[in-house]
């Protein structure tokens, strides 16, 4: 995953009005909604940042070592990424405080939840490191190279090798790899309720049948799309290098409407009935009302 922003804009399209913004600090990262509130990391200053959607303030700094990153909810926990320290970090919501550190590989981008465990995957080592909640204990799985984003869909766990150029699936009952779809520089993973959304660094969104392991559709968005979401039967896609956002009907398998948003919008998940964006570059987040 490349965090960059483009120099230059050839086009100007509309923008999207945030009903409200919220200052989170240097550089803020993926975004996730869980027990009541909107969190997202901050890279630079090493901490995770809880949101109120009540009140669209900040009710909690939770400092954390290294770069955190990716984020996941599950097991009660709040699961935060890191991508220097090798570590994987739990956050009680009750609490608001790291009730644990877990040993597992450096560069580790994205986190998720899924068949009763924490799954992070880690650049440094080409692996997606399998984490019990009640036991902490971690199982190894080489995946491919350079993986970044992962989901737990279908039934299945998938991964995305950015430097591979492919996405993986992985039987979690054996802990293997059992299929690969060739996608270039496949970087993140939304699952709607029929599809896989696979964000790539070639300005595309390759959209997977899951059941067939087939890619049914290629849409072009904007520069280098990352975290993506399924808001409202449609995909909301932040392109970071582009300052934009494009909103993708399923039923065309084509972009709706593109829209500008803050600087470097990286991340979107939905909350409350609305849209929250991860604006990396300017250190914010804003809310957004759903057209």
């Amino acid at each position: 995953m490349r965090v960059a922003l483009a120099a230059v804009a050839l086009a100007v399209p509309p923008a999207l009005t945030p009903v409200a913004t919220v200052s989170v600090g240097a550089q803020s990262g993926m975004l996730v909604s869980a027990a009541g509130s909107v969190w997202t990391s901050d890279f630079v200053l090493g901490g995770v940042v809880r949101i109120d959607p009540r009140t669209n303030t900040i009710t909690r700094r939770v400092p954390v070592q290294g770069q955190p990153f990716g984020l996941a909810y599950g097991a009660g926990s709040v699961w935060v990424a890191d991508r220097s320290a090798p570590t994987l970090t739990r956050i009680d919501p009750r609490t608001n405080r790291v009730t644990k550190r877990i040993a597992i590989g450096y560069q580790s981008y994205a986190v998720a939840f899924g068949a009763g465990s924490v799954w992070v995957t880690s650049e440094a080592d080409g692996t997606v490191r399998r984490v019990d909640p009640t036991t902490n204990h971690v199982t190894t799985i080489k995946v491919g190279s350079d993986p970044n984003g992962v989901v737990y869909a279908f039934g299945s766990l998938w991964v995305a090798n950015l430097g591979g150029g492919t996405v993986v699936r992985v039987d979690v009952k054996t802990n293997r790899v059992s299929a690969k779809i060739a996608i270039p520089k496949a970087d993140w993973i939304t699952a709607s309720p029929t599809s896989l959304w696979v964000s790539t660094e070639t300005g595309r969104v390759v959209r997977v049948d899951p059941v067939r392991g087939r890619i049914t559709a290629r849409v072009r968005v904007g520069a280098n799309p990352l975290g993506s979401a399924w808001i409202k039967g449609e995909l909301w896609v932040p392109n970071i290098d582009a300052g934009t956002v494009s909103i993708v009907d399923p039923a065309k398998n084509a972009v709706r409407a593109t829209e500008a948003a803050g600087r470097g919008p990286l991340s979107i998940a939905s909350a409350v009935g609305d849209v929250w964006i991860s604006n990396s570059a300017e250190g914010t987040v804003w809310r957004v009302r759903p057209a």
